[in-house]
């Protein structure tokens, strides 16, 4: 779940992807107008089979290639990040909230999300080092989560690894 406040923006999700649309030359459907409203009403990561079945179980009639190619075209345009969290693949608006990165907790899955000013500067430091004009970066850190990390045993062979 995320702590952090969304940010204002000029239009609302829906009238954003529309216009990409528009300018790729591609149809907004009822399906894709729906699809987005729902995404876009909390926030919170999510993989394309929970955003399936919580479509499915609130009743919002979008099929699952409908679900995998809006996902793409969100990707796409810069409303959505694609992010690895373990073995799989999370979505989480790029639009709309402000710049972050990731804790994730490989046992129980838990991610925290986290502003930290000193990353964006040490990117900056870097960027400018390197003559490269950055305007963004992905941060996951793996480990334990606080609660995970008081848990731990080490009774596996597997945990010696």
């Amino acid at each position: 779940m995320s702590s952090l406040t969304p940010i204002h923006v000029a239009e609302p999700a829906e009238e954003k992807f529309a216009e990409y649309l528009e300018l790729r030359g591609l149809r907004q459907t009822r399906e894709r107008r729906d699809l987005v409203r729902h995404i876009f009403s909390y926030h919170d990561h999510f993989t394309a089979d929970t955003l399936e079945a919580d479509v499915r179980q609130k009743k919002i009639g979008v099929s699952r290639p409908t679900i995998y190619r809006t996902l793409a075209l969100l990707v796409e345009a810069g409303m959505l990040r694609k992010l690895r969290f373990g073995d799989r693949d999370a979505y989480e608006h790029d639009y709309g909230y402000p710049e972050h990165d990731h804790l994730y907790c490989t046992k129980c899955q838990k991610i925290i999300e986290f502003h930290n000013e000193e990353l964006v500067e040490l990117r900056e430091r870097l960027s400018r080092e390197h003559g490269f004009q950055a305007n963004s970066h992905r941060l996951v850190i793996t480990g334990l989560c606080e609660s995970c990390a008081r848990t731990k045993t080490t009774n596996r062979k597997l945990d010696f690894v």
